[in-house]
């Protein structure tokens, strides 16, 4: 497994998680229910496949020290 999937598991498998369940929101039990309650249920699985987004988002994210790529002045080959 990929040393940062590995440190970042719970990011990984909570994002997963919540934007599944939004998915199952807005899919499955959405279309089954009646008046307000199909709009709640359409609003709230979209706002947790967004979340679901940011958490995987906030796992593939870098590390500081790794974000930008530095040279040596007087690197040689």
């Amino acid at each position: 497994m990929n040393p940062a999937i590995r440190e970042k598991k719970a990011y990984w498998i909570g994002g997963t998680i919540t934007g599944l369940f939004g998915v199952g929101l807005v899919r499955l039990l959405s279309p089954e229910l009646a008046g307000t309650r199909s709009v709640v249920a359409l609003i709230a699985g979209f706002t947790l496949v967004i979340a679901g987004i940011a958490i995987i988002a906030c796992a593939a994210r870098r590390k500081e020290p790794e974000a930008f790529i530095t040279t040596a002045k007087d690197a040689k080959d």
